[in-house]
């Protein structure tokens, strides 16, 4: 009982002794859409849930598109502005959302400082993530 609780009591110690990473090695996502999940939730099989990192340089302009389901898109850094068919333009600072509707034709576009942002969407398994639209 001893030997099991001076075990315990080196691994809670070592536990308050472990200090983050230094700030160096924090993962810095590549340009573009950076998938974080991509997984069939349990709690609603037969769907597919997709959460990407966005990040985009200044002025980068994505490919004109649609997803099946509704995106959901947030800004963390930098603007993004959306250009949805029939819709005015919309600059989108961070803090703000939007929720692109289904099958809504959109071209994603950044901001002049770029943007990094959270993009989640929600699919049926047998559904593309995306459809490209010619514009």
């Amino acid at each position: 009982m001893r030997a099991a609780l001076a075990l315990l009591a080196l691994a809670v110690a070592g536990c308050a002794t472990t200090q983050a990473p230094p700030a160096e090695t924090r993962w810095v996502p590549d340009f573009g859409s950076n998938n974080v999940f991509n997984t069939e939730p349990g709690a609603a099989p037969g769907h597919r849930l997709v959460v990407d990192d966005l990040r985009l340089p200044a002025g980068a302009v994505g490919a004109t598109h649609y997803h099946p389901w509704e995106e959901y898109l947030y800004v963390i850094e930098g603007s993004a502005v959306l250009d949805m068919v029939g819709h005015e333009s919309r600059t989108l600072m961070p803090g703000e959302s939007v929720v692109i509707p289904a099958r809504q034709v959109h071209t994603p576009r950044a901001g002049p400082d770029g943007v990094r942002g959270i993009v989640v969407r929600v699919h049926d398994l047998a559904d593309p993530i995306r459809v490209e639209v010619d514009e």
